[in-house]
Parts: C-alpha cells; structure tokens; sequence
C-alpha cells in the first residue's frame, strides 16, 4: 500500500514537471464582452520574418474555426464589428532536446523495497525545438484600443508539418477558451 501512494506521488511530481506553457490572458475590466458578436481582421496581423507563411496561414484558419465554433461572426461591414482581431507570431527561445537524460525505478520484492535514479548520457545529435509564441488581441474598434490578450507558446516540429497543424489548432483552441474572461 505505501509503495503505490509513494509511486503515485513519484509520478504526479513527473508529471506537473513536464507540464507545458500556461495561456497567458489579459484583457480590459471596463469592457462588456457579452455585446462581442461581429469582427473583422485586422490588417496588420502577422508573424517575425523567420516565421513560415505556412504556418502563419494555420494560425488564422485555427482562429476562424474556433471563432465560428463559438458563435461569432464575420462583419458584413466594418461599421457593424464589435471587435477586431489581431493575432501574431513571435520566435520564442529555442529549447534543446538531450534526451534520455534522467530515469527513475521504484520497486518492491518479498517485502523489500527499493529505489533507484540514474543520469544517462545523451546518444547522437542534440534537437533544437522551434517554439513560437501565438498572441491573439481583440480591439475595440471605437477607440482602437486593446480589450483582450491571450497568448501561448507552442513548440512547432521541424519535419512534421500535419503536427504542426494540429498543435496551432490545439493552441487557438487553448487561447480561447480564456475568452470571455470570467
């Protein structure tokens, strides 16, 4: 009985270490949120230069899908949008990828019990993961001030384009389900 609530902690510390980036949100207090109905694009989305049209491309299909999912809709005219949006892509920092790095082992035999660690030794090339930071604001097209921000960083596969769609979409989605803020 201990050794499974000691493996159970083992592996929930594991786990909330491997955790990835939280949504980062903020938005304008003073702003009702329930009126937002309509919007239109803003012209000065984008992504840094080094960023991949492609994927750039992925990000405001994910956006569209997820704001049609959610019941907004595209202003049949700029007058009628109740909020712009915004989004852009910056490089974020590059992690390297060493693993195997570390391992553990719990184990019990005829009523022993036993535990041990161990630090491996990096076998072949190191991986450089690309990682890039989604920003999506929504403006107040009265003012033209900002009402909502939310943000993630993503880490993009260098190889697997299919990946790198589905991990957008997974981020759009992730981004906006901090929208409307509670």
């Amino acid at each position: 009985m201990k050794t499974s609530k000691l493996f159970i902690l083992i592996v929930a510390m594991l786990l909330s270490a491997c955790s990835t980036t939280n949504v980062v949100s903020d938005y304008n207090p003073n702003i009702d949120f329930s009126r937002y109905q309509h919007y239109l694009w803003s012209e000065s989305s984008g992504a840094d230069k080094n960023i991949s049209p492609f994927i750039i491309d992925n990000v405001k299909a994910a956006l569209q899908t997820q704001l049609s999912n959610r019941a907004y809709l595209k202003a049949p005219a700029p007058q009628a949008a109740d909020f712009i949006v915004k989004y852009y892509l910056a490089e974020a920092a590059d992690t390297i990828d060493r693993s195997p790095r570390l391992g553990l082992g719990i184990g019990s035999f005829g009523g022993n019990f036993g535990m041990s660690s161990s630090v491996g030794v990096p076998l072949g090339k190191d991986t450089v993961n690309r990682n890039v930071q989604i920003i999506i604001d929504f403006i107040n097209p009265a003012d033209m001030k900002l009402s909502w921000r939310g943000s993630l960083v993503v880490e993009l596969h260098n190889s697997d384009p299919k990946a790198n769609t589905a991990m957008i979409e997974e981020a759009v989605a992730e981004i906006l389900n901090q929208f409307p803020p509670s």
